[in-house]
């Protein structure tokens, strides 16, 4: 898919509005600062920069503004669920220009039948969700993982599927969505290949997090002593395994016929890594991050290492949830409020959770078990509590009667827990419990 090039942004100058700031320095020092040794500037202010800076983008497109409000109109979208990557992708591609507006959304099941539902953000979590989901597994053939941890990065041989590299690009600009919009994706990328998004080149060091084994023979390749070099027969050519056949690449003009030798060892480990890392997945790695500067200018992800860049598309690292925080912005409705008997339950059920288990209430209502960078504000869309009103006995509470034996369930495109109206806390513990680690959603409430 032909991606539009998109307009050069640099970091704000300084006539922006005023936003974060470190003391002692003034806002030219300030930005200076973050284009020489972005890391020299506290995380969170980088943070809150690139949420302003969004901000500013949104205002200057209109984005944020609803057609009544002299905003764009919404991208109407429909896709078939057993074809959903090649819907979205087919009816998308065209419309480049307006993917940083609203997306609205319909699915349409199995039977052709288009599903009930007004699109108020949700749908769009969805979608983005499924799409990246379905394109990133390994055996789509779009992406592959770094053994042992199962980091994600394109698949070199994907140039070779017809289409491949289009929906590589497709990929990565349904990934520049989510960030402009807040939306968490449980995405953990290889860190070589988000320097490539950032527009940077992988270096010698990298090679360990994309192959282990290979690193270390090229560190012993460097360690061999000088007059036992040449006896390990390697010259300056690689060879990879590609659709069943191997594939030989030279690393010099004629380095199929150029030994390795004491001399020259220090450059060969240095072109073997850059092949590896670099070279051979230079075309899909460039497909998906030039599809990802549609939406995000690479200017601005490289104020982040990559580390907090997997942050920013992922969410905070696991465990330590804070749980005030996450009662402080959550939403309530069809009858629960924030003084409602069971919310109160709620959350005292919540805070003597342990760590895996808030991670995995997390994960059963929003799809990541990773809170947003910077709280549960930042959320999109709102966690929301919603009431489902199963009767049951008041006396319940005293140990009288019968308590609701429903299970919760979440629509984790809205981000939405709809909890039944539990009478007695060990109930609630119970069900909830049950319903996050057994994963049983909507089909067995």
């Amino acid at each position: 898919m032909p991606v539009a090039s998109p307009r050069r942004t640099a970091l704000p100058s300084a006539a922006a509005p005023a936003g974060p700031t470190v003391p002692g320095l003034r806002t030219n020092a300030l930005l200076s600062l973050l284009r020489a040794a972005p890391q020299c500037v506290p995380f969170t202010v980088r943070l809150e920069l690139f949420r302003q800076m969004l901000e500013q983008d949104k205002v200057r497109g209109r984005w944020h503004l609803s057609p009544s409000e002299g905003g764009p109109r919404p991208l109407k979208l429909q896709v078939r669920r057993d074809v959903l990557l090649e819907d979205a992708f087919r009816g998308l591609k065209g419309q480049v220009h307006a993917l940083k507006g609203r997306l609205q959304v319909t699915f349409v099941n199995a039977q052709g039948v288009a599903e009930a539902g007004i699109d108020q953000g949700g749908l769009m979590k969805e979608l983005l969700e499924q799409v990246v989901t379905i394109g990133t597994q390994p055996e789509y053939g779009l992406f592959t993982a770094t053994e042992g941890t199962g980091l994600l990065y394109p698949n070199p041989a994907a140039e070779a599927i017809p289409g491949g590299l289009d929906l590589l690009g497709f990929l990565g600009m349904m990934v520049g969505k989510a960030l402009y919009d807040g939306i968490l994706l449980s995405l953990p990328f290889a860190p070589f290949f988000l320097r490539a998004l950032q527009g940077g080149r992988a270096g010698f060091d990298d090679l360990a997090g994309l192959d282990s084994t290979l690193h270390a023979n090229l560190l012993a390749v460097k360690a061999c002593p000088a007059e036992q070099v040449e006896h390990l027969g390697l010259t300056f050519a690689a060879e990879q395994r590609l659709f069943g056949k191997t594939v030989q690449s030279e690393l010099l003009p004629g380095g199929d016929s150029i030994p390795v030798t004491a001399d020259n060892r220090l450059l060969y480990v240095y072109l073997l890594a850059d092949y590896h890392l670099n070279t051979r997945l230079g075309r899909a790695a460039k497909a998906f991050a030039s599809g990802l500067a549609v939406i995000l200018p690479p200017s601005w992800l490289r104020m982040f290492s990559p580390g907090e860049l997997n942050q920013l598309i992922s969410g905070g690292k696991d465990g330590g949830l804070d749980v005030n925080d996450m009662a402080r912005y959550a939403h309530y409705s069809n009858g629960y409020t924030e003084s409602s008997h069971t919310i109160k339950m709620f959350w005292r059920v919540v805070e003597d959770f342990t760590p895996q288990q808030r991670s995995a209430l997390l994960r059963f209502i929003t799809s990541t078990s990773r809170a947003p960078l910077g709280g549960f504000k930042h959320l999109q869309p709102p966690l929301t509590i919603h009431k489902v009103d199963c009767g049951g006995s008041p006396l319940a509470m005293i140990g009288v009667g019968k308590d609701v034996d429903r299970l919760p369930s979440a629509s984790t495109c809205y981000n939405m827990l709809k909890l039944p109206n539990y009478k007695k806390r060990s109930t609630m513990k119970e069900k909830l419990l049950y319903a996050v680690q057994s994963n049983a959603g909507f089909e067995l409430s």
